[in-house]
């Protein structure tokens, strides 16, 4: 055990300086000081479970994200003449909240609930425009339907890689799919909207592209050599 040489007092073995006089340590007893490694009896930095950290920074990123849009209402409350461009303002700000700040508070980050908040807060905030700019109803004919499409899409393609591992390409071929399916679902509805009919145009181009690259990498699967070869080549 050392003591200081200045004051006498008991020393820790870690310790460099006197605690109460804050004299240097001399021990000349001790052998290659400078090259042990003495643990000290405490930490020297506080260690936040990366999980806590987490969701520190999603609190924080949020009360961040909650000034502006007090300042946006407050000033928006007084010129009322301005319309309601604060909540356009607040309602952006809640969806990209949802989108990205969420899954940071969660400890366990649920796909299921995520797609379900997700889904809600794309039709909130559009709605929220909706209510300020109505004409021809477009939500209900138009946004809402496709809102709900690109959803559903989504839960297809959650279950899917959920049900077991896939491989690259695999996920490639199904994300073809679902952007073919996308682009004629759109270009149907948006037809329909402005002139009664249902009618497919450049959906057609579209899902006639994604089909020759959808057999392209459905073969690449099922030979094994040109998976090979691409697979040393493009990493897929």
């Amino acid at each position: 055990m050392s003591y200081c040489v200045n004051c006498g007092v008991e020393l820790d073995e870690s310790a460099k300086k006197c605690a109460l006089c804050s004299t240097p340590v001399i021990n000349l007893n001790k052998q290659s000081a400078e090259n042990e490694q003495i643990q000290p009896p405490y930490p020297d930095r506080i260690v936040i479970p990366k999980g806590v950290r987490r969701r520190y920074t999603a609190a924080l990123i949020t009360i961040i994200m909650v000034i502006p849009n007090i300042i946006c209402t407050i000033a928006n409350l007084l010129v009322p003449s301005s319309g309601v461009w604060s909540l356009y303002v607040s309602a952006s700000s809640a969806l990209v909240w949802v989108l990205f700040i969420v899954p940071f508070m969660m400890k366990k980050i649920r796909v299921y609930l995520m797609w379900a908040f997700d889904t809600f807060a794309a039709v909130a905030y559009t709605y929220v425009f909706y209510s300020t700019l109505r004409g021809h109803g477009w939500f209900l004919r138009l946004a809402l339907p496709l809102i709900l499409v690109v959803s559903a899409m989504a839960l297809l393609m959650l279950v899917w890689l959920r049900r077991k591992q896939r491989e690259k390409l695999n996920i490639i071929v199904m994300l073809l799919a679902l952007v073919s399916l996308f682009s004629l679902t759109a270009d149907g509805l948006i037809h329909y909207f402005y002139t009664e009919t249902v009618t497919f145009t450049v959906s057609i181009i579209i899902a006639a592209s994604c089909a020759a690259l959808m057999g392209f990498f459905f073969f690449a699967t099922r030979n094994t050599r040109f998976h090979a070869w691409l697979s040393r080549k493009f990493f897929v």
